[in-house]
């Protein structure tokens, strides 16, 4: 059994609600594959020690200083997940912001999911202060 270096959380609202969940569960309902690749992309994400590693893969891309985009391909559809390295906690977590149909993400769309990310990063740092 492989050995995690990192958690990967999904980023919860202040309802309690999240919709990264609930995207990747509806997708692993309604595409099996998808699910699997999606599944196997995050555990790849908590294997690797220093994220700068995994940059200079196809599946990590780093847009901003802050925030990262895991992508996944499955078949001929991919998905975007953004997320963050939680603050005070050595790169030992992480929170997926969203799950997203590559497709949907044309024009100032990918800018826009970016922005969204930045704006989940912050709540979540506003409310678990220490990064807890």
């Amino acid at each position: 059994m492989a050995e995690y270096y990192r958690d990967v959380e999904m980023y919860v609202d202040v309802a309690g609600r999240s919709d990264v969940a609930d995207a990747i569960e509806l997708l692993s309902r309604s595409d099996r594959r998808a699910g699997r690749a999606i599944e196997n992309r995050i555990n790849l994400l908590r294997q690797h020690r220093v994220l700068a590693d995994a940059l200079v893969t196809q599946w990590l891309k780093q847009p901003t200083p802050r925030i990262y985009v895991l992508r996944v391909q499955s078949g001929p559809v991919s998905y975007r997940l953004p997320f963050f390295e939680a603050p005070d906690r050595e790169g030992r977590l992480v929170i997926l912001t969203h799950c997203v149909h590559r497709s949907t993400l044309r024009g100032d769309r990918y800018k826009a999911l970016i922005e969204a990310a930045e704006r989940r990063r912050q709540d979540w740092i506003r409310r678990n202060p220490g990064g807890e």
